[in-house]
């Protein structure tokens, strides 16, 4: 794969594919004669994704003499996009300083990138079917023609991916990230209009009329709550035109903007500590999309994380298995060190206790590792951080309170309280890890802050 731009093949288009096609129906007309021309389209194969970065990449690096030359003088070469004061350059068009570097209230988080009401009261029209995955979604548009789509969760795990979604929206937002505007919303599927043009591909790959009984075939495999309605996170379409996802390396040639290699940009590099804190094993090129914007007069491409759907204890379709954070889906350290001791040195994730909780997945705090967390696969940028930038990011991780990490949590709508209770726990522990191995001067100040006010509470 060229490092200047993602593979335009690709064999398996899944949900971030649909959801690139049916946002250019909210895109603005083309360009007018004379304005900048945007970029072009481009898109990410999955498996080829999944086995560049899992055996090419790594075997490339293990060959480059110059990064081994780094490693051995231990002179790692830092961000590019840096100020004197070793913060981000700004502006930036992939990351806005929130919480951690300014103020930013419970409320203002709540509202995020949007109202983060879900679609509007009133007929919502399903416009197109994605039949792709083991569970379904629509497109739909809302009684006030504002565009969505809507994504549920497997079957054996309800409220799982959607709570996740919703939950981690939040959290990235407020970590200064472009997101979409995401919320859980409840809805009858009786109350569903079809649109006259509305369409579903066949597993041929034809163009269908939708009808009633196709819609309703395909809510049946959906989980319904105890008054019948079904639960499901609806996501806007971003404004404007969609490009397909970024590379976390290379740059876009096409884009004049584009100057500094992905894999050097502070942003992404410190990207790996709040994906490590909310456990975001999935962070990768596929879950990403970059828009062509104008505003203020001029136009450019903004850059955006999306599908959270396997982030925090959720893998998507399945509870997160236990290594998750540990090793990665191909990991040469944990297979050599396997071999080495024949299998019989234990795992950290071994003496995890599993809450039981369908409704989370599995995530915990015990057995993180604040140090050497992994995502399922490696990540071009996250593989370049420096102690610098992961500093920089655990100051924003610094930066949630206690009420911010509750009331992002309460955005999952979760129906057991235990859920909400367990996830808010883990998160501020998860939390205190990071800040204590990364940031000391702040943890020690917290605690000697936390031992004076005790002191002065007692009798």
């Amino acid at each position: 794969m060229s490092a200047g731009g993602a593979r335009r093949a690709s064999p398996a288009r899944a949900v971030r594919a649909a959801c690139v096609a049916l946002a250019a129906l909210a895109a603005p007309p083309a360009h007018a004669a004379g304005a900048p021309r945007p970029p072009r389209e481009t898109e990410i194969a999955y498996f080829w994704d999944v086995f560049d970065h899992s055996v090419v990449r790594p075997a490339t690096r293990a060959l480059d003499p110059a990064l081994g030359v780094r490693k051995l003088l231990r002179r790692p070469r830092e961000a590019a996009n840096v100020d004197s004061a070793d913060q981000v350059r700004l502006p930036s068009t992939w990351w806005q300083p929130r919480l951690g570097f300014r103020p930013v209230p419970v409320a203002q988080m709540l509202r995020g990138p949007g109202p983060g009401t879900g679609p509007a009261p009133g007929a919502w029209t399903v416009t197109r079917a994605k039949t792709q995955g083991v569970t379904p979604g629509f497109f739909i548009r809302d009684a006030a023609g504002d565009r969505f789509i809507l994504k549920f969760d497997p079957p054996d795990h309800p409220e799982m991916a959607t709570g996740a979604e919703a939950v981690a929206t939040c959290l990235f937002w407020a970590a200064g990230y472009n997101v979409p505007d995401n919320a859980v919303v409840f809805f009858r599927p009786e109350s569903l209009v079809i649109a006259g043009d509305a369409v579903f591909v066949d597993p041929f790959g034809a163009k269908r009329p939708m009808t009633r009984d196709f819609l309703e075939r395909m809510l049946g495999r959906l989980p319904r709550r105890p008054d019948g309605t079904v639960r499901a996170v609806a996501s806007r379409l971003l404004a404007g035109l969609p490009l397909g996802p970024f590379e976390y390396r290379g740059r876009r040639r096409d884009d004049p903007e584009d100057l500094i290699p992905h894999q050097h940009r502070r942003e992404l590099r410190g990207l790996w500590t709040i994906a490590a804190w909310t456990n975001h094993a999935d962070v990768r090129g596929p879950n990403s999309l970059d828009v062509w914007v104008t505003e203020g007069g001029r136009s450019f491409v903004r850059h955006h994380l999306i599908d959270f759907g396997s982030c925090l204890g959720s893998g998507a379709l399945a509870a997160r298995a236990y290594p998750t954070g540990g090793e990665y889906f191909v990991d040469w350290g944990v297979a050599a060190r396997s071999a080495l001791t024949l299998g019989l040195a234990p795992f950290a994730w071994e003496k995890v206790v599993d809450p039981g909780l369908p409704a989370l997945g599995f995530i915990e705090a015990d057995a993180f590792d604040p140090e050497g967390w992994r995502p399922d696969y490696p990540n071009p940028a996250f593989d370049e951080r420096t102690a610098r930038d992961v500093r920089w990011g655990a100051r924003i991780v610094a930066g949630f309170s206690d009420a911010h990490i509750r009331a992002a949590v309460e955005r999952g709508r979760y129906s057991d309280p235990r859920v909400a209770e367990h996830l808010a726990r883990v998160l501020i522990a998860r939390r205190d890890k990071l800040v204590r191995r990364w940031l000391p001067e702040i943890a020690a100040a917290a605690a000697d802050s936390a031992a004076a006010t005790s002191a002065g509470a007692a009798p």
